[in-house]
């Protein structure tokens, strides 16, 4: 017994497999595949105006488009009143910040970007940073709705019946 050999099973070779290749991928240099893009006005985000022009865009977006203003009165922790005012004060500002010709230049064109990330944020199920809360409301109608209803319906109507 002592003299056999064992012969290697076929997890000890993939193991065995797995550790070379392990070892050989990390001492293979890493090779950059994607290089960073920027825009040409990556730098002129961080220009107040520019960061007011995005604010003023993505609230507007929102507040324009009713699906996405529900979701986020819906979803707002500071309640109905002040995240609608927060809309209403920025959606008159947006027509003319998105028809002006110099801060587009300087900016970009940060009212596109604004409508394209909002449609891919609400299909993700976020809006304004915040997730999209359920709405409240009836759940699934079980058979107790229209026991409740009936009896409604009977004692109601049974007090106007017998006056």
């Amino acid at each position: 017994m002592a003299g056999i050999m064992k012969l290697p099973t076929p997890w000890r070779c993939l193991v065995l497999l797995l550790s070379i290749f392990q070892v050989a991928a990390a001492a293979s240099d890493m090779v950059r595949v994607l290089t960073p893009r920027q825009s040409p006005s990556a730098n002129t985000l961080l220009n107040p105006i520019c960061e007011n022009y995005s604010k003023v865009a993505n609230l507007s977006v929102i507040g324009l488009n009713s699906t996405y203003r529900a979701a986020f009165l819906r979803s707002a922790p500071m309640g109905t009143d002040a995240a609608s005012s927060i809309l209403d004060t920025q959606s008159p500002k947006f027509p003319a910040m998105m028809m002006d010709q110099n801060l587009n230049a300087q900016c970009g064109n940060l009212s596109t970007i604004a409508f394209t990330e909002a449609a891919n944020n609400f299909t993700s199920g976020i809006v304004a940073d915040l997730v999209i809360q359920p709405a409240p409301g009836i759940g699934v109608i079980g058979p107790e709705t229209p026991l409740v209803v009936i009896t409604i319906v009977i004692l109601f109507g049974g007090m106007f019946i017998s006056l």
